[in-house]
């Protein structure tokens, strides 16, 4: 590995610290992750974050010196001039400067920001974003967060508050929110608020799958859950759901009058859950909206990168820490060099052998293609959503898809739309093609194949 090829990301959050060592163009090489410490003050927290840092080094066999910046990122109101935490609902760092106490510590430049807005910024570096000139991502998870970035700049506010939309207000009198005010979106439509909502129409009387998928414990109620019901045709959280995805799309139509940014990204557990349910309701709101515009825009995407859009957005804060501004010029990780090769029906990737469909992730990561791909009545490869999932976690630019021995399959249209979405390019051909394809194409880049006993190499 290069000398100061090496950035370190930590993601705080109110249950986990995650660790990651990533290279300067946003390929994730480790991960770690380590309990967050509750109802503590901030020497024990910061413990964790020193030692996650430490020990993130140890599993990519790598060390300080190879490190150009830390990126941390904190669920809160922070100033990143200063390296402060200025307040953390949950999380006992309110008031401690922990970008000087770290920088002095690692002997590295050290940067903080909060976590939303790190999202965006890796949407917009490496994300479903990545071609806009300005976005704005909402993010919705236990809260609701957002960020905003124009012309490649980060836009943070006077007070370092910008773009706190959970806390807009949306219904004069609403339910409390955990800021204090009343009605605001976060207390609408948060997955917090979700849970509110079914529990209380279950506490009525109404009958849901989320009492056993839950096993009765209705105290939180995972966005997997949310997802499960909805397969399952719970007409309770269909119902809960859907008033949550309307009161999003609103608030995307109130972002369009105000922000007017080139895109919005919709992020975060929930919407990474539910998004086949919750996002075709939300572009029908947005479609609806009457207030026209002298140019095209302002148009929903659903997040790419998941929960890696925090993690390299902070790296991407680190870039900029010490001069290097991954926004300006999108490089590549990959060398041009073949490194995937085919011998009939075997394909060498990565020191690994594959005698079976396999995929690639963004990451560099190969699997067995577990089932294998799908296919159609006809006996032709139809790529499914399902097929799809595994090799584009990370957030690819294009997914290369070897079809195996033949040119001509095709995507389902659920996998249409996924792509679509994430502004996903797939590229299909025969498989000893895609193999090639995989080879020559530099940017982000994922792979998914289908091996057959007759495959040759062209």
């Amino acid at each position: 590995m290069k000398r100061k090829d090496l950035y370190i990301a930590v993601d705080m959050g109110g249950t986990k610290v995650q660790a990651c060592t990533v290279r300067a163009c946003g390929t994730i090489v480790r991960r770690l992750k380590s309990a967050t410490p509750r109802n503590v003050g901030p020497d024990p927290i910061v413990e964790v974050i020193e030692s996650s840092i430490h020990g993130i080094l140890e599993k990519t066999k790598a060390d300080m010196d190879q490190v150009a910046a830390v990126g941390l990122a904190i669920p809160g109101v922070v100033d990143p001039d200063q390296g402060k935490v200025v307040f953390t609902a949950n999380a006992g760092l309110s008031g401690f400067d922990i970008g000087p106490h770290l920088q002095k510590k690692l002997k590295v430049p050290v940067v903080i920001g909060n976590d939303c807005n790190l999202g965006a910024l890796g949407e917009k570096w490496l994300g479903s974003a990545r071609a806009a000139q300005s976005v704005m991502a909402i993010l919705v998870g236990t809260g609701i967060g957002g960020g905003f970035v124009q012309n490649s700049q980060l836009w943070r506010g006077a007070r370092e508050s910008a773009s706190e939309i959970g806390h807009t207000l949306m219904q004069i009198g609403g339910p409390k929110c955990g800021c204090g005010n009343l009605g605001c979106f976060e207390a609408l439509a948060s997955r917090t608020a979700i849970e509110r909502d079914i529990r209380q129409a279950i506490e009525g009387g109404r009958g849901s799958l989320i009492s056993e998928l839950t096993e009765g414990n209705l105290s939180v109620i995972r966005s997997g859950v949310l997802r499960k019901a909805l397969d399952q045709g719970d007409e309770l959280v269909g119902e809960v759901l859907t008033g949550a995805a309307e009161i999003i799309g609103h608030a995307c139509v109130s972002v369009r009058h105000l922000m007017d940014p080139e895109v919005i990204v919709l992020g975060g557990g929930v919407i990474e859950a539910c998004s086949n349910f919750m996002i075709p309701i939300v572009e029908r709101i947005v479609a609806d909206d009457n207030l026209p515009g002298a140019r095209p825009g302002g148009g929903i995407l659903v997040s790419s990168l998941g929960d890696d859009a925090v993690v390299l957005g902070a790296v991407a804060l680190a870039r900029l820490e010490i001069g290097d501004d991954p926004l300006a010029e999108q490089s590549t990780d990959q060398p041009s060099n073949d490194i995937m090769t085919i011998d009939g029906p075997v394909i060498y990737f990565d020191k690994k052998k594959f005698k079976r469909d396999f995929h690639v992730t963004v990451n560099g990561k190969a699997k067995t293609q577990k089932p294998p791909l799908s296919k159609a009545e006809n006996g032709k490869t139809e790529i499914t959503l399902d097929d799809l999932l595994k090799a584009c976690t990370g957030g690819p630019e294009t997914v290369i898809i070897g079809s195996g021995n033949c040119d001509d399959a095709r995507l389902s249209q659920e996998a249409e739309v996924y792509l679509a979405q994430r502004n996903i390019a797939a590229k299909i051909s025969a498989t000893p093609k895609a193999v090639k394809a995989y080879n020559k194409f530099a940017g982000r880049k994922a792979f998914l194949a289908r091996i057959e006993e007759s495959s040759q190499v062209e």
